[in-house]
């Protein structure tokens, strides 16, 4: 989150970035089913959370941190 957040100053993208990536980092982790199933179910729903966000990011109408 941090590395994206400084990269490209959009906190919804860091958090978006970050969502996609944590299912990847549990399967590479835990080679538990049940702590992958539960990352996947949570990246999905914040990404269905910030569906306004990903529309403002993709119209180029979300704010930038430190604005």
């Amino acid at each position: 989150w941090v590395l994206m957040a400084t990269l490209f100053r959009y906190s919804s993208l860091s958090a978006l970035t970050a969502a996609v990536a944590a299912p990847l980092y549990v399967a590479w982790l835990s080679p538990g089913v049940p702590y992958l199933s539960t990352m996947i179910v949570m990246s999905a729903i914040l990404v269905f959370r910030h569906r306004t966000n990903i529309r403002n990011l993709i119209a180029g109408k979300e704010t930038k941190i430190g604005l």
